[in-house]
């Protein structure tokens, strides 16, 4: 199969769907993992591709024992067919908007617990959302706070919601909330035990075991120094439930924790040193700023956070 890149015939449907195909292999990093994504078996999807390369003449990827990767056409092509797609929802979404509708579709990565946000903000920014005149599609996924921004980044997602802010070349941060946080423990943890309502001093927090926040990039110190840890969690529920065992000591979000403070479970330890405060952010691709369908989602989730936070 030639590798020139000349002659690439005009484009029709089939192509732009053996298009989406390509950029679901891509993005779930082989063929197997694209099954589900795509509904369809293997050999299926294997055909496709060979079809697309067949019909542009260059190996986009390479298959078998050694793996799966993709070939630098092949990553020109994923980057070009994200391009084109963008491009068709944009156009799909103006021609929409003039007769008053959205349309299109949007994905949108939210990091995890945010129904456990006051008010529930994003479930009012759906129904929203969903109440705006049109047919557009949402597909909503929920992952940590840096996956959700790289998912942004990566073009998996248009849109997300987050508390991680690397300020990301060609990416928006638009603030619109705060996550306020604390260190916890279990009420069974020998520390809550050993507690008389005072400050905590270093000789206990010296023999307490801390849950570190896999999901983040930046481990918070507190009084000046890292925490012995003998165990990572990679989402919020799993920094709970480390907690939840009585062994370890870590950092919540206030609003996961307090239904389990409620419920005598959990413990916020008194050391105002470990409080802190988190902005939640929209984030979106600034190129797709412009796109009705993300525009819309936009203006609905930073009204619900306004109004959730307005009713607080």
């Amino acid at each position: 199969m030639s590798t020139s890149t000349q002659g690439i015939p005009p484009l029709h449907d089939v192509d732009i769907r053996l298009l989406r195909i390509f950029k679901s292999v891509v993005e779930c990093k082989g063929f197997s993992a694209a099954e589900e994504t795509l509904g369809v078996g293997r050999s299926t999807i294997s055909k496709h591709v060979a079809d697309l390369e067949e019909r542009l003449t260059i190996r986009l990827c390479e298959r078998g024992r050694s793996g799966f990767t993709v070939t630098p056409h092949g990553q020109i092509v994923y980057e070009a067919t994200i391009e084109l797609l963008d491009s068709l929802d944009h156009f799909r979404s103006r021609v929409a908007l003039a007769k008053g509708r959205l349309s299109g579709s949007i994905n949108l990565w939210v990091m995890d617990n945010t129904q456990l946000e006051h008010g529930n903000p994003l479930a009012a920014a759906l129904k929203a959302f969903k109440g705006r005149p049109g047919s557009a599609t949402i597909n909503v996924n929920t992952a940590g706070p840096e996956a959700v921004e790289d998912a942004v980044f990566n073009r998996q997602a248009n849109v997300g919601v987050t508390i991680a802010n690397s300020d990301m070349p060609g990416l928006t941060y638009r603030a619109v909330g705060v996550e306020t946080n604390a260190l916890y423990c279990s009420t069974d943890h020998e520390l809550a035990r050993s507690l008389d309502g005072k400050r905590i001093d270093d000789a206990l927090l010296n023999k307490c075991d801390f849950a570190t926040r896999g999901y983040l990039r930046s481990v918070p110190t507190i009084r000046g120094r890292h925490w012995t840890s003998t165990a990572v969690a990679f989402h919020v529920e799993a920094t709970l439930q480390l907690i939840l065992s009585g062994q370890y000591i870590g950092i919540l979000p206030d609003h996961i924790a307090r239904p389990w403070v409620v419920n005598g479970r959990v413990l916020k330890l008194p050391m105002p040193e470990a409080e802190d405060s988190t902005t939640i952010s929209l984030v979106f691709r600034t190129k797709s700023k412009s796109l009705p369908v993300i525009t819309a989602m936009a203006e609905d989730i930073a009204e619900a956070y306004r109004y959730a936070r307005n009713q607080q």
